[in-house]
């Protein structure tokens, strides 16, 4: 079973990629969030992989939420792995993994970082499309390695030790109460695709139709990258900045 959590398309092509070659069912986390579905029924053939992005060195709150909550049936030792999609490096994302599981009692064969397009453009810029082209084949052979590994029911990295941080934290925003940095412009249709996409549902349409954020936000920029307006924006950070999906996969 391959549980993906994938904003604007890196983690989920990834996923594919892996469950064409071990047949693995697929399992987005946004949507079990979204749904509250948290229990799973595994084969004794099954792996159990993880293919998520890298927040700031290590899980992103929202997968760290949905393990704490994961409930699943027919565990009896079958190979667990990380597969993070990362601008760099996954830092401390392993090590962070690797507790969480075992607090599941899952065992934890390790992980493998896959380097594609930074997608944080809060921090950094999206490269030339020639360049993100150059990065997506060189992720592509990349991806082949790692499915050689899991076929093989090798090892990936195990981190070792305890995290600085298990998981990057969630925010509390709030359009109302002004400490959202997420909003949009004028720009906006009100077409609602943010709102449907939201892993945390914390964005809600105000009298006009227009998204507001209220609630739990685990900054993956899912709306901001997707909105087909690029009406939204993350403060003075991303203004004029170049959007980003993976050309490659169609989005959930």
């Amino acid at each position: 079973m391959i549980f993906y959590f994938s904003a604007t398309g890196n983690s989920q092509y990834a996923a594919e990629k892996i469950a064409e070659a071990t047949g693995d069912r697929l399992v987005s986390i946004g949507q079990a969030l979204r749904d509250g579905l948290f229990d799973y029924t595994i084969t004794s053939d099954a792996h159990i992989i993880f293919a998520i992005p890298t927040f700031a060195y290590t899980l992103p709150g929202a997968v760290a939420l949905f393990i704490h909550k994961l409930k699943l049936t027919g565990y009896a030792g079958q190979p667990a792995y990380g597969v993070f999609t990362c601008g760099a490096s996954s830092g401390s994302e392993s090590a962070a993994m690797r507790v969480l599981l075992e607090e599941k009692s899952i065992g934890y064969n390790g992980s493998f970082d896959l380097v594609m397009p930074d997608n944080f453009i809060v921090w950094s810029n999206i490269p030339a499309p020639a360049r993100l082209e150059t990065m997506l084949n060189t992720a592509d052979r990349a991806l082949a390695d790692i499915i050689a590994v899991i076929t093989a029911k090798k090892d990936g990295t195990i981190g070792s030790g305890m995290p600085k941080d298990l998981y990057m934290p969630l925010d509390e925003v709030s359009t109302k109460k002004n400490t959202s940095k997420l909003y949009a412009t004028d720009a906006c249709t009100a077409c609602g695709l943010c709102m449907d996409i939201c892993p945390m549902r914390c964005i809600q349409a105000d009298e006009a139709g227009h998204p507001v954020w209220e609630g739990t936000c685990t900054v993956c920029l899912a709306c901001l990258h997707r909105c087909p307006a690029a009406a939204i924006q993350f403060g003075k950070e991303t203004l004029g900045k170049t959007r980003y999906v993976n050309p490659r996969v169609k989005l959930d």
